[in-house]
């Protein structure tokens, strides 16, 4: 019985992750995939802090431009988030419905009336008036309510919006927004500024980053501070030299 159970295990440890049938995400502004610059950005649509760093991130990718820095969103519906599978679900359907067209209009139209969509807010609401809802706001962005409804239950759609969510896991995403560049996780905040992030953008294209805006933190006296993000500050120990986006090491 034991060798059994230990099989089982064993089997589910191992256990394929379905390979999707295209690349997982969504490509903002026909970014370039020779891009050197890579943003791959983890929301949670019906997530506070995603919502507050949405704009920022769309602003930054429109800075550098599609062949500079290519911004691919992927979303992580968090389960205690009643209502973000069903959004994740429609981003699937606007995305296949519109071509691509309209995703990211209906990902922010989502954000636009995230107040309506909370847990506490729909919380004596039925799953179907909750998928009424989400119809009505497809509907502004061009998907009929009838479409969306329908879709709504189609296995391909469900599956796409679980293997994208599996993936997410894959790359060990924990929380919303999640920030990488160039497969490398960013210690990045919310409230990032266009400007913090060319600090951290700026010198991988080799250009000089722009004046930092330096922590209040200081070090003691002879030791060096060390800023290897912005608003992060380490104060380096003897024989420790400081790397950026990294911070202090030997």
């Amino acid at each position: 019985m034991k060798l059994l159970l230990a099989l089982g295990l064993a089997a589910l440890a191992t256990a394929q992750i379905p390979i999707p049938k295209r690349e997982v995400g969504f490509v903002y502004n026909s970014g370039s995939p020779m891009a050197p610059v890579h943003l791959d950005f983890y929301i949670d649509q019906i997530c506070p802090d995603s919502k507050q760093a949405w704009p920022t991130i769309l602003k930054l990718a429109d800075t550098y431009g599609p062949s500079v820095l290519q911004l691919t969103t992927h979303l992580f519906p968090l389960p205690y988030h009643r209502n973000s599978f069903y959004a994740s679900k429609g981003s699937h359907i606007v995305n296949q419905q519109t071509k691509g067209a309209n995703t990211y209009l209906w990902i922010q139209t989502v954000y636009s009336n995230i107040d309506s969509l909370t847990n506490a807010v729909t919380l004596n609401l039925s799953d179907t008036q909750i998928i009424d809802k989400y119809a009505a706001i497809a509907s502004g962005v061009g998907v009929p309510v009838a479409t969306f409804k329908s879709l709504i239950l189609d296995d391909t759609i469900e599956m796409d919006t679980r293997v994208e969510w599996k993936y997410c896991c894959t790359r060990g995403v924990a929380a919303t927004p999640t920030f990488m560049l160039n497969d490398i996780l960013v210690a990045a905040d919310p409230s990032w500024t266009v400007a913090q992030w060319k600090q951290v953008i700026d010198p991988l294209l080799g250009f000089h980053a722009s004046k930092r805006q330096m922590s209040t933190r200081t070090c003691p006296a002879g030791v060096k501070q060390c800023e290897y993000l912005p608003g992060k500050v380490e104060c380096c120990k003897t024989g420790e030299f400081c790397i950026p986006n990294v911070g202090c090491r030997c």
